[in-house]
């Protein structure tokens, strides 16, 4: 397993029902809005802000709803 950054969409009944993995090059840009380890790697689930949709949106293949309860990014476990 390895780790990957991702953006999160889930449905109204709070189930997972989509995510995105991101490149490495978008934590720089990523670090003024959310934690992120020494390593590179998004510490918890943060909302959609704007100014994070606007970083993401190039690898996120549907319109970011901003301001929702159902968008978010963070890190997780994928399979190599």
């Amino acid at each position: 397993m390895v780790v990957a950054n991702m953006v999160e969409k889930f449905g109204a009944d709070g189930f997972l029902e989509r995510s995105w993995d991101l490149p490495s090059d978008v934590v720089g840009p990523l670090r003024a809005h959310v934690d992120v380890t020494p390593e590179g790697w998004v510490v918890d689930m943060w909302p959609m802000t704007a100014e994070i949709a606007a970083i993401v949106q190039p690898w996120v293949d549907e319109p970011i709803v901003v301001g929702s309860d159902t968008w978010f990014v963070s890190s997780g476990e994928v399979a190599a």
